[in-house]
This record gives structure tokens, sequence and C-alpha cells, in this order.
């Protein structure tokens, strides 16, 4: 009898500590051939997705409305490459993560489309999407994405290809963070102070739409704050140079020490914004965080898609 009573109290227990299924609020994600919905493989590293969610408060009319929308994406192992000790444990790679959107609300439902750029590495990527309501209650969704790139462990530099679009709208991927590879749009740039420190150089269409890179330090944002840059309380001061290297040069560049020679015999002068970008041209860089490498412009823009290809070059960090 008293077994049966220890029972009866540990299950109501539970019940008192499990959420009704039927409350709070809910989200879910929008299963549609265009957009992510579950877990996935990315055949092509730093590939740009979407996915959509659409969150409500279980009733409109007399619900509590929703507070909050949290974004984020966790990286195992880390996004940026690195040097992996020998012999490799994946369980004592570092990892890092992002809050990509934190949202405040004040509605009873919503639906909302991200665009992102998948990691150049291999890996995973766990995005996980939360809503929250007024009286506190919470409810995520999330999906993984793995990318498998066979140079990850061999290769001591690090190569991917960014495809960069016209900031024609607030999800175009605009913004590039050089040392990783990693694509982000305005939405998860403009006010996110944590993603601001990551961007190293954006396209910029100057006069006659004529695309050109431009880093965060450029004077000419502080003038008229376009996409947001002037608000930003710190920018990665990125060093861009010109260089005289041929395409040849760019793929014979394929050691940390050639990367470095290559930044090293560039024109000393630096520069915070391109000229109009030309087909084959090649810049030197090193980033706020100390990586050195060098941008290929390999795709120009056509009438029809926006976009510039950059083949991308850089030395990996150290364990």
């Amino acid at each position: 009898m008293r077994l049966s009573l220890i029972l009866l109290s540990l299950l109501s227990l539970l019940a008192a500590c499990t959420p009704d299924p039927g409350s709070g609020p809910r989200i879910d994600f929008v299963g549609n051939s265009r957009f992510v919905s579950n877990n996935r493989l990315v055949t092509a590293p730093g590939d740009t997705l979407s996915t959509r969610i659409f969150a409500d408060n279980r009733d409109s009319a007399n619900g509590p409305l929703l507070q909050r929308l949290l974004i984020t994406v966790k990286y195992e192992p880390q996004s940026s490459p690195f040097i992996y000790a020998s012999p490799y444990d994946p369980e004592l790679a570092p990892k890092d993560s992002v809050v990509y959107l934190d949202s405040l609300l004040t509605v009873p439902k919503l639906a909302y489309q991200l665009t992102f750029g998948t990691r150049t590495t291999s890996g995973r990527e766990t995005w996980r999407f939360e809503v929250t309501d007024a009286d506190g209650n919470k409810a995520s969704r999330r999906f993984w994405l793995t990318t498998r790139k066979t140079d990850s462990l061999t290769v001591t530099y690090h190569e991917y290809i960014a495809r960069l679009q016209a900031p024609t709208s607030q999800r175009t991927m605009s913004f590039l963070d050089l040392d990783a590879g990693l694509l982000f749009p305005n939405t998860a740039v403009r006010t996110n102070p944590v993603v601001q420190q990551r961007i190293d150089v954006l396209y910029f269409p100057s006069s006659g739409n004529a695309p050109i890179l431009v880093t965060p330090a450029e004077p000419l944002f502080t003038a008229n704050g376009i996409l947001g840059i002037r608000a930003w309380p710190a920018k990665n001061q990125t060093i861009l140079k010109q260089t005289q290297l041929l395409p040849t040069a760019f793929a014979g560049a394929t050691n940390p020490q050639a990367l470095t020679t290559a930044f090293d015999n560039a024109q000393n002068t630096t520069v915070t914004r391109t000229g109009a970008l030309a087909l084959n041209q090649v810049f030197a860089f090193r980033t706020t965080g100390g990586q050195t490498g060098l941008i290929l412009v390999e795709k120009l823009p056509t009438s029809d898609r926006p976009t510039v290809d950059l083949r991308v070059r850089v030395t990996k960090q150290q364990p």
C-alpha cells in the first residue's frame, strides 16, 4: 500500500512539472521544398538556404501575446577553420554559437522567413527557433545541418566560394565573415553587435550599380549610414590591399606562408573600398582576428542575377 502511495505521489509530481500540451505558444516550420524544415546534409559548403516558421499563442483573442523570437545557431566544431590537433578528437574541438536574431514582439501570431549561409568547413550546425509569450511560456523547434568537406582536416589553409548578393532587400546575403566564410543578411546584422563584429567586407553597389567591396571602416558609411553601419558600436578594421596578381598566382598560393607573402608584397596602401570589381582581380587581406588571405573575383553580376562570386583562401587559426 505504501509503495502504491509513493508511486501515486511521483506520478502527481511529474504531472505537475509537465506542461499541458495544449497550453502556451506553439511554433512550427512551414514544410515546403523551398524551405529547410528538418535535418539535412549540405552538399555545397557555404550554400544559401531559407527556412520559414509560423508561431501563435493558440488563442489570438484571449491568449497572452508573443513577446520574443530568438534564433540561435551552434557550430560544432567552431565555424572558423583551425589547425586540427593530431590525433583529432571531435569532443575536444572548440565550438561556437551565434545569436542570429533576438526580437521583441507584441503579436498573437507571426510568420517569419530566415535566409542564412551555411558553414564552409566540415561539421554540424544546430539551428534553434524559440518563441516566448507574455506569461513566460516558451516553445521551440530546431534542425541540424551537416557539412562534409574532405579537405578540412588535411589542407593548411581554408578555401571557399562566397556568393555575395547585391543589397536589394533585408534578406540578401551581402555581408561576409572572411575567417569563417559565413554570409549574413542584413536582418541578422543591423542590430546585432556580436554578428557585426564578424563582418569583414560587404557587397555595395556604387554609381551605375557597379559592384564594389567595402570594409566596415569605410568613411562612406559614416556619412550616409547605408545598411545601418553608421550605428555599429564596433567595426572590424579589415586591411584590404590591391594586388597585381593573376589567377595563376592565386592558385599557386597553397600554404600559409604563400598567403602571408602575397599580402606583404601587395601595395602598401590599404583601401576601405575597392573600385568597380573586375573579373579575375585579386585582393589581399588581413582580418581583425589576424588571419591573412587572398580574394579572387571569379564571377560578376549578370542582368538577371546581381551576385558576385569570390573565391577566398585564408590561413587557419591555431588550436
